[in-house]
């Protein structure tokens, strides 16, 4: 195989693509993600960067869920799998199995299916303190120790 010499990113160009960003956690957080092999991840990656074009486009259901259409066709091309496998990684991430972030809705006469993304974020773990801001709309007075002035001459 030849080497192929790459160039550098000048200016913008580095803002000029599209890139898949997927959660850190699936990786470290084994109790809860360590089934997932790193294709389930990386196609969790995928779907999440779908659900920003769905909410574009208010695929929202009655319940105010966005839902994607991301047909297997589909995951079979951008991952460059086969049939067997795009469905195999899709049921790693399915409701069916432990993991559960993703939950799969059949429309039927050939359509594809309604996928709905879940947080990733595990319930009954998440930080729900409260963090004061200073844009905070409650306004709390702080205490300062006793502040000895010079009292000027004038």
């Amino acid at each position: 195989m030849p080497k192929t010499e790459f160039d550098y990113y000048y200016g913008v160009e580095a803002e000029q693509f599209t890139f898949v960003r997927v959660p850190k956690v699936l990786f470290t957080d084994k109790e809860h993600f360590g089934g997932l092999s790193n294709e389930a991840n990386l196609l969790y990656g995928l779907l999440l960067e779908r659900m920003s074009l769905s909410r574009k486009n208010n695929w929202i259901d009655k319940h105010n869920r966005v839902y994607i259409i991301f047909p297997v066709e589909e995951i079979e091309e951008i991952l460059d799998v086969g049939h067997e496998k795009a469905l195999n990684l899709l049921k790693e991430l399915d409701n069916q199995s432990e993991i559960g972030l993703v939950k799969k809705k059949r429309r039927g006469l050939g359509l594809p299916s309604i996928l709905y993304v879940k947080n990733f974020i595990v319930k009954g773990e998440q930080n729900t303190d409260r963090v004061p801001t200073s844009r905070s709309t409650e306004n709390e007075f702080q205490e300062f120790g006793k502040t000895d002035f010079k009292k000027s001459e004038n």
